[in-house]
């Protein structure tokens, strides 16, 4: 029963692994996407995750289809069907997708899929995307420099052993201090690097660009300028180097893009935002980077502006140099040999990395 429970675990990561692989390469969702923005709220909010039928091409009104446009993959619902094609709309907009001409109707070869709904709810998992999208724009870049770490560290640590004669299986493997303490500097490194990556955030708001504007919160006149304040927080009791920059069509910060924050402090960001002519909802997005100040802050500001990543080398770097002092120090390369029993494991216990 074990087995087979291993065996149905470990097919579904696969599949799952697939499926992803499959996505990349084609540029297209597959059995799985996610919500990144506000149009389809509250039936589907931003980041949440949700199923799809790749095989259902067609819909009638009232279905939510994931479709492509020029801006990319959109998840929206069926409001009209016509000869040439699907006329769709946001349940959170106002206004269809195709008003005045501003996209095209969406032919059957536009579409990706239909959303799967259980009694006419879709089926999602609240907050998915969120985990998936944090994970593949931060998590890759941390666990790629760990990697590169990791060769360097068995490159720098490990010597060459001798050989032993004869070929029969060891029963142990033999592993010296230095490299274990290598693989520990290493498990060090990455998790810095990863707590500062997980400090990044991004703080954001919706608004729509409608001729009722004034008449709810959110609704804006098209051409008219509003001003939003955004609250960056250091819940640290560190101080953080902070830097913000804005993503979103005529959205600008007023009030400084890059400062130093104290422990348990904050700071307001000011977002000044024109709205463009075209009716429809829009998002603005603030993306906010911290690293802590234990290096200069005009150093973290020279390597940022080049590219977010590059202080981290420089974090990287100051943390192997006080590794590397300590080893010297302590006389870690003339530490014993450590001797590991091995043993047979399963499947699902060496792709889950199990001892």
């Amino acid at each position: 029963m074990r087995r087979i429970v291993e065996n149905m675990a470990v097919a579904l990561m696969l599949l799952f692994l697939t499926v992803s692989v499959a996505g990349f390469l084609l540029d297209r969702p597959v059995l799985v996407s996610y919500a990144y923005s506000d149009s389809m709220t509250p039936t589907i909010d931003r980041g949440d995750l949700f199923f799809m039928n790749p095989f259902a091409r067609t819909g009638d009104v009232g279905d939510i289809i994931v479709f492509h446009r020029r801006d990319g993959w959109t998840v929206h619902r069926v409001f009209a069907v016509s000869d040439e094609g699907y006329i769709t709309k946001g349940d959170n907009n106002v206004a269809t997708d195709q008003q005045d001409g501003i996209y095209p109707l969406v032919k059957p070869s536009d579409i990706a899929g239909k959303v799967v709904t259980i009694s006419g709810h879709p089926l999602v998992i609240r907050g998915g995307g969120d985990l998936i999208e944090s994970a593949r724009k931060h998590l890759m870049n941390v666990y790629a420099v760990a990697v590169f770490l990791l060769l360097g560290a068995f490159l720098t640590f490990s010597g060459g052993g001798k050989k032993r004669r004869g070929r029969r299986k060891r029963k142990f493997i033999r592993v010296r201090a230095k490299t274990l303490y290598a693989l520990l500097s290493v498990g060090i490194i990455a998790g810095f690097l990863f707590v500062i990556v997980a400090s990044w955030g991004t703080l954001a708001f919706s608004y729509s660009s409608t001729l009722a504007g004034g008449q709810r919160e959110g609704w804006y006149l098209p051409g008219s300028t509003f001003q939003r304040n955004l609250t960056v927080e250091n819940s640290a009791v560190y101080p953080f180097h902070y830097f913000v920059e804005e993503r979103g069509k005529g959205a600008e910060i007023t009030n400084g893009r890059s400062f130093r924050l104290g422990g348990r402090s904050s700071r307001n960001v000011t977002v000044d935002v024109k709205v463009p002519a075209d009716t429809r909802v829009y998002r603005v997005e603030v993306s906010v980077r911290s690293y802590p100040a234990v290096l200069p802050g005009s150093l973290v500001g020279a390597l940022y502006g080049v590219n977010p990543y590059l202080p981290l080398a420089a974090y990287s770097v100051e943390l192997a140099f006080v590794l590397l002092a300590f080893y010297r120090l302590a006389d870690i390369a003339d530490g014993d040999v450590f001797r590991i029993r091995t043993r047979r494991r399963s499947l699902l216990s060496k792709l889950m990395g199990d001892d």
